[in-house]
């Protein structure tokens, strides 16, 4: 959960709980009031923190006076915490329309509440036409965090976010192999996006892929690694992610 220590008006509030669960990946809480709650709360807010636990070093490290574009923002948990951090403006994208909409509604209030000077802009938007709407525009950090191994084609997609970006991107996925080697398939999975864990475009399967895999998409897409976490060795069964601090080339 998301805390921003500021108390909303009674409207404000309303218009917060007309909203959604489905609407909030990332739970957000005011002084006098919260998102509505999603029945799988608790596994989601579980993910959240140990993500935030692996990435929010990072994103204290290369937001501060940076333009960042969130490619996979949800309703913009990490967007906000790059904004935390110092970010200049944040550019949230995400499958979902319900989210961006969330996302937009905490921008909104945080900005009728003086709370971050930071300028926001979230758009529903496919990844898929990242490099299209964007053409010509260059931010100096990319988030990736929790989306690549959604879609069809991740290696494309880094290279549509390597050309929008001229600094950093902090990335995490999820279904990491324990092979070694360069091994990756596509498992076929029902429709989940009606239970509002995913925003996932089509929905119909994901990627998983070694850590050596991972390594040869995030350098083919145009990134040098830097540093590179995972969940300790306990938690990947449950969790089986990869996360990298990498550097545009």
């Amino acid at each position: 959960m998301l805390t921003f220590d500021v108390a909303l008006s009674s409207e404000e509030c309303a218009r917060v709980a007309s909203t959604t669960p489905e609407q909030w990946f990332t739970a957000m809480r005011f002084a006098n009031c919260k998102s509505p709650t999603h029945d799988k709360f608790a596994r989601l807010d579980r993910n959240n923190e140990m993500k935030q636990k692996l990435v929010d070093d990072w994103i204290k490290q290369v937001a501060p006076g940076s333009t960042v574009l969130d490619s996979f923002c949800a309703n913009g948990g990490f967007s906000f915490k790059a904004a935390l951090a110092g970010a200049k403006a944040v550019t949230g994208v995400d499958f979902d329309a319900g989210r961006i909409d969330a996302a937009q509604l905490v921008a909104n209030l945080l900005k009728s509440h003086q709370v971050m000077q930071t300028h926001f802009a979230f758009e529903q938007l496919d990844v898929y036409e990242l490099g299209r709407r964007f053409e010509g525009e260059t931010f100096d950090v990319a988030l990736v965090l929790g989306g690549l191994y959604h879609i069809a084609d991740p290696p494309h997609i880094l290279r549509q976010v390597r050309a929008l970006t001229s600094q950093w991107m902090v990335l995490q996925t999820d279904a990491v192999l324990p092979d070694k080697g360069n091994v990756a398939y596509f498992k076929v999975r029902k429709d989940r996006t009606g239970e509002g864990l995913s925003s996932m475009r089509g929905g119909n399967g994901t990627w998983h892929y070694s850590v050596e895999c991972l390594r040869e998409i995030i350098n083919h897409g145009g990134f040098e690694i830097v540093e590179e976490r995972r969940p300790r060795r306990r938690k990947r069964k449950r969790s089986s992610w990869f996360c990298a601090l990498a550097r545009a080339v």
